[in-house]
């Protein structure tokens, strides 16, 4: 199969003038390879091209680009490696770069607002016959926010329509919510899973279609004084609400002490070990009974949080951040970026957008090993490597 530019951004060439057949090659981010000399290997076949969408509470979206090819033998993969390290090193791209900042230019055109493209970043992956060159951006104030809600769709219009027209076979678009946020509207007969929306190609899109709304909780720290939710006792001063919580706990302490007060306990000594070996009676006793004998359900529970982490965590319940820090405490403080793609069952696209992010807070550290990015702690020493 021969790879092929997405009709999407055919309308963004910068050559417009150069015939068709030079000016689709001259933008087709799947033929990367054709640049190399002729005697090298033939180019990898294209597998899939997924725009992976991040939004962000403030208004702006994270963009991750993936081209993923098939490398079928060793001669493929040394070649791929060869192109991608250039691309990294920007000795060649796959002319996503220009076709967004054309499209940033002209849907700031359509819709008055200033929207830049910033952080532009490239990176590759090679893992299990499969190389991926991945392009990562942030398009400035993509979606428009107003009383903890985000409009997202006027981006991706221009003066003429709309510069996201298509997607080929074998490419997708998921746009994905930001944290605490939830699907409000979308666009009709598109499912919404864990807060992803997807699009798969071939399928076209007609101006405003891609129009999306999410709701959630404004930045406690922007201008203004958000709505305080009510609480256990309804909207009443917080003041009040702590006093009378006060007195409620002083009332249950002193009926807890009275109510021992009537129990009856074992002599005082009645707890230590008998001359048999045993353990002496009452609740002390119990309690040590349990324990030497591997303890109560409660216990269990207990070592098993302990030392069965894998078992008792429900990783539903943690952020993907929590679940990657997670993987990295279980193998030792240091992980391949291909192995946490495969542990995960996410994509390419969302586990490098995400360990991105992660590296610019500070939670992570990532390492060009060879053909690999070694993901580890910011502490953990990366001097032994293991294969």
């Amino acid at each position: 199969m021969v790879p092929r530019a997405p009709a999407a951004f055919l309308v963004l060439l910068v050559v417009a003038s150069v015939a068709t057949p030079v000016a689709a090659s001259a933008v087709a981010p799947t033929r990367p390879a054709q640049q190399m000399a002729p005697t090298e290997t033939p180019t990898p076949v294209s597998e899939n091209t997924t725009f992976y969408v991040q939004i962000q509470p403030n208004g702006d979206a994270r963009w991750t680009i993936t081209d993923t090819y098939a490398l079928e033998d060793q001669n493929d993969t040394e070649a791929f490696e060869s192109l991608a390290q250039k691309y990294v090193d920007g000795e060649t791209d796959t002319r996503w770069e220009a076709a967004f900042r054309e499209a940033n230019e002209r849907a700031t055109a359509a819709t008055g607002r200033e929207m830049n493209i910033t952080g532009m970043n490239r990176d590759y992956v090679v893992n299990e016959h499969r190389g991926t060159l991945i392009l990562e951006f942030t398009w400035t104030d993509f979606a428009t926010v107003e009383r903890g809600q985000l409009f997202v769709g006027d981006a991706f219009d221009t003066p003429e329509g709309t510069w996201f027209k298509s997607l080929n076979e074998n490419q997708q678009l998921v746009i994905s919510a930001p944290a605490g946020y939830g699907v409000q509207n979308s666009p009709p007969r598109t499912a919404v899973i864990d807060g992803e929306l997807r699009f798969e190609g071939p399928r076209t899109f007609e101006p405003d279609y891609l129009e999306i709304i999410y709701t959630g909780n404004p930045d406690r720290s922007s201008t203004g004084t958000p709505e305080q939710p009510a609480g256990l006792f309804g909207n009443i001063p917080f003041w009040f609400g702590a006093v009378l919580m006060l007195v409620v706990g002083l009332v249950v302490a002193v009926g807890y002490i009275n109510w021992q007060g009537t129990l009856d306990l074992p002599p005082a000594g009645a707890s230590e070990t008998n001359t048999d070996g045993g353990s002496g009676g009452g609740a002390a006793g119990a309690v040590a009974s349990g324990a030497a004998s591997g303890g109560s359900n409660d216990s269990d529970t207990t070592v098993a949080s302990d030392d069965g982490e894998d078992e008792e965590t429900d990783v539903t319940l943690l952020s993907d951040e929590e679940r990657v820090e997670r993987l990295l405490d279980q193998n030792g403080g240091r992980m391949k970026q291909a192995r946490i793609v495969k542990e995960t069952g996410w994509s390419n696209a969302k586990v490098s957008q995400l360990l991105s992010s992660m590296d610019e807070d500070g939670r992570i550290d990532k390492l060009r090993i060879g053909r690999e990015n070694l993901i580890s702690f910011p502490d953990e020493d990366v001097t032994q490597i293991d294969e």
